[in-house]
């Protein structure tokens, strides 16, 4: 976590300096352009700053893009204006510069970056001071620090910033807790009387869904023969003796004791082991549980990974909007569509593990699988972080998702722990490899993206599988050595 150049008090100056250059452009009354990625850290991130923008007075526009090429044409039509890009364009700092050198450009993000900064330009991100943006902080996270400078009670978007790392998988603590910076953002949720923490199951509708639909709804883990299977999960609930209704109300997993959490515990291990399947994912299943506690039980946002699967599917359907209207505190019927999405969403993911598990392919040192029109290509990022911790994948074996949209092929890749502890590193794997093929690449040791011209798809993938392959020798040659001491 971080490096020994670790400077959090640099970090905080950067975010302060940041935050100083947009209130100038508030206070001077510019109309300001936020955009950020459609996924659930980059809907979040743009929650917090549009919400802070709303919160000043200030005008502002705000906008979400699946691609750099999006904001690029967002970016021209907004020339003049200062525009803040949330949870993108690290990675990209080169080419943006040849193309907007003179903007007025703040880039909040947590991604690994190809350069320092641009003159002129103020660049946020966590990396740049030696400090992890893969597991301490994500871009709603530094979002948060750049806002909480120049916001009237900043505290209440801390909660949306904990939304946004969940989201972005940072729950890598021992019993799935935050760490790092995110810890800090935690801190001041619970002092602001905004968040609760606690340990309890780690279920999609926890709070809001019978228990059964609540075990069958986990994705995250993947468990074969209950995930999305409603019936098996009713007829394991019952087998363990638990009630499932109270009169005429379905309990939920909220209104378990202790002691019927831990047979409904032990009921999955067994029904796992009986099936032959493995209960590794099982200890994911109980671990902190972070709650916004002025949300309704019944909104679905109450716990913030459920908030985070909802802006998730928002984004990945095309609707953004409604992702973003949420975020930045909307309720009513905007939430009422926006529960309506995060369910067609959920069943169109069932139907693409389905796909998923009849059509992957393997190479070398690498699993692919190709989507056509099974899977729409702004979900190919959440069907392969959700394939990635099923049994389908080995553990020695990154995953590589393709879809193509027009001439560009979308590319998510996913490690697992084991190799990224052992020095892989997919972001540096996917840069290397789309540069080559007149593509861009990049993202985080264990998950990462390209976009590359689809007639280069099958060079592409050669060259994946080779730089895993190099990578994956130095990991064989390490164990060997482990193994032999």
């Amino acid at each position: 976590m971080g490096d020994s150049n670790r400077d959090v008090a640099a970090f905080y100056a950067s975010c302060k300096e940041a935050a100083d250059y947009i209130r100038e452009e508030v206070n001077r009354g510019a109309e300001i352009l936020v955009a950020g990625h459609n996924d659930a850290d980059g809907l979040s991130s743009i929650g917090v700053v549009a919400g802070g923008l709303l919160d000043l007075g200030a005008k502002f526009i705000a906008r979400s893009v699946f691609r750099l090429e999006e904001f690029i044409e967002v970016m021209g039509e907004h020339n003049g204006r200062m525009i803040i890009l949330v949870d993108m364009g690290s990675g990209s700092i080169g080419e943006l510069r040849s193309i907007f050198e003179e903007a007025k450009l703040v880039i909040i993000d947590h991604h690994q970056p190809d350069q320092a900064a641009v003159e002129g330009w103020k660049h946020v991100n966590p990396h740049l001071f030696g400090i992890d943006g893969e597991s301490e902080v994500s871009a709603a996270g530094v979002a948060y620090l750049v806002m909480r400078n120049i916001v009237p009670n900043p505290q209440r978007y801390a909660p949306l910033a904990v939304v946004g790392s969940l989201g972005d998988l940072q729950d890598k603590g021992e019993k799935r807790r935050l760490v790092g910076l995110n810890e800090e953002i935690v801190s001041e949720a619970v002092k602001g009387s905004h968040l609760r923490v606690r340990e309890d199951f780690i279920l999609y509708g926890r709070e809001s869904k019978p228990i059964h639909q609540a075990l069958a709804g986990t994705q995250s883990p993947y468990l074969p023969g209950l995930s999305g299977d409603e019936a098996a999960c009713l007829s394991l609930v019952m087998e363990a003796g638990i009630e499932v209704q109270d009169g005429d109300k379905w309990r939920t997993i909220a209104d378990l004791a202790e002691e019927e959490k831990s047979r409904l515990y032990n009921a999955i291990v067994s029904y796992l082991v009986k099936n032959n399947q493995p209960i590794e994912p099982v200890k994911d299943l109980i671990g902190t549980v972070y709650e916004l506690v002025n949300e309704s039980a019944s909104s679905g946002l109450r716990d913030a990974r459920e908030y985070s699967q909802l802006l998730n599917a928002c984004g990945k359907t095309n609707n953004s909007w409604l992702g973003v209207a949420v975020a930045m505190g909307y309720r009513g019927w905007v939430l009422k569509e926006a529960q309506k999405v995060v369910e067609q969403y959920r069943a169109m993911l069932k139907k693409s593990l389905d796909f998923a598990s009849k059509n992957l392919e393997q190479m070398y040192h690498i699993m692919v699988l190709r989507v056509g029109p099974e899977i729409d290509v702004r979900q190919v990022s959440s069907v392969a972080s959700i394939l990635s911790s099923s049994k389908l994948i080995p553990a020695d074996k990154p995953l590589i998702v393709v879809g193509q949209e027009g001439g560009i092929v979308k590319i998510s890749a996913r490690a697992s722990p084991r190799l990224v502890s052992l020095g892989l590193n997919l972001g540096a794997v996917m840069r290397e490899a789309a540069s080559k093929f007149a593509g861009r690449g990049g993202g985080h040791r264990i998950a990462a993206g390209a976009e590359i011209p689809a007639e280069r798809l099958t060079l592409f993938l050669l060259e994946v599988d080779r730089l895993i392959g190099e990578a994956l020798s130095h990991v064989n040659t390490q164990i060997t050595l482990d193994d032999d001491s």
